[in-house]
């Protein structure tokens, strides 16, 4: 049978003598005296079994335990302290939580979120980058925004979006690419995501181009990666058009194809079916759509002139 846990008490006493060798230095940080940092270490060590501590004349070192036990705790510590403020902040009226996929939250939120602040200065804003598994979100957070096919039971959902997939590079990368082997699938200068490794086959499907194999070009983990790779000239990658509205719009990244791709995936706001909406959230959810309307017609203004780059 699991004994109880120790005291938050004596896990805080633990990381902070043990992070500053220290145990008066530790106190002074928490507000304790040295004594009960004392105390509160040997109860955690009479609860482990054995010394965390060397004792030295004037600091403390880690035993060979200690530096396991640390390993194994301060993370945990960090996620107690962050769920902490979360619950916190999601508890004033004033403050708005939202989390959103590293893409989303990079490429598209982060650029434009400073006209929401300056429609509500006084509010407390958090934005979480979040890698979805499967498609599945907790609760804590006031809205969530995510992709996939409308599939999070127990939240309120709003299509923000459909996805369509568009072949981007630089634009040095674009104009030294023989289009003749790149619609052959002849190409190394390929960028794969490994979190979306259907969009290559898809968008290639849509095109009517040969696929590009996984052992040809460069894997990276998620989309903002890949797109920020492919501004640096590493190659071509497929992306979310919407999401790099601004990168089409500057010129740091160009479409080398002319096909735009369905993905039959969309990107959603999720909210909490059970929870009231304070007048923050509601605000941000108008200014959210306010603000989409304006990329989508940004985007069809731009597809109407054609914008691909030109093959020298």
């Amino acid at each position: 049978m699991p004994q109880p846990l120790p005291s938050l008490a004596s896990l805080r006493s633990f990381e902070a003598s043990a992070r500053l060798e220290s145990f008066s230095k530790a106190a002074q940080e928490l507000n304790l005296t040295q004594a009960a940092i004392s105390q509160q270490i040997r109860l955690l060590e009479d609860r482990v079994g054995g010394e965390l501590f060397r004792r030295e004349a004037r600091h403390v070192k880690l035993t060979e335990l200690g530096r396991l036990y640390r390993s194994l705790t301060v993370e945990a510590l960090r996620e107690m302290e962050s769920a902490f403020e979360t619950v916190r902040a999601l508890a004033r009226p004033d403050a708005l939580v939202v989390k959103a996929t590293p893409t989303f939250a990079a490429y598209w939120l982060l650029p434009r979120l400073s006209s929401f602040q300056r429609d509500w200065p006084s509010a407390s804003l958090t934005v979480t980058a979040v890698e979805t598994m499967g498609g599945q979100f907790d609760g804590v957070g006031d809205v969530s925004i995510t992709t996939g096919q409308h599939q999070w039971p127990g939240f309120l959902t709003t299509k923000l979006f459909d996805i369509d997939l568009i072949a981007v590079a630089s634009p040095a990368v674009a104009r030294r690419t023989d289009l003749g082997r790149f619609l052959a699938g002849s190409t190394e200068t390929i960028i794969h995501t490994m979190r979306r490794l259907d969009d290559w086959p898809l968008w290639c499907a849509g095109a009517g181009v040969p696929n590009f194999p996984l052992d040809r070009g460069t894997i990276l983990f998620n989309s903002a990666l890949s797109y920020g790779a492919a501004e640096k000239g590493m190659g071509i990658v497929i992306a979310e058009e919407a999401m790099i509205a601004d990168q089409l719009a500057d010129g740091s990244l160009v479409e080398v194809h002319s096909a735009r791709v369905p993905s039959g995936r969309g990107y959603y706001l999720l909210e909490p079916d059970h929870r009231a909406r304070k007048p923050i959230v509601d605000a941000f959810i108008h200014w959210l759509q306010k603000e989409m309307s304006t990329t989508t017609a940004l985007l069809s203004e731009r597809r109407g002139l054609g914008h691909v780059i030109s093959q020298d």
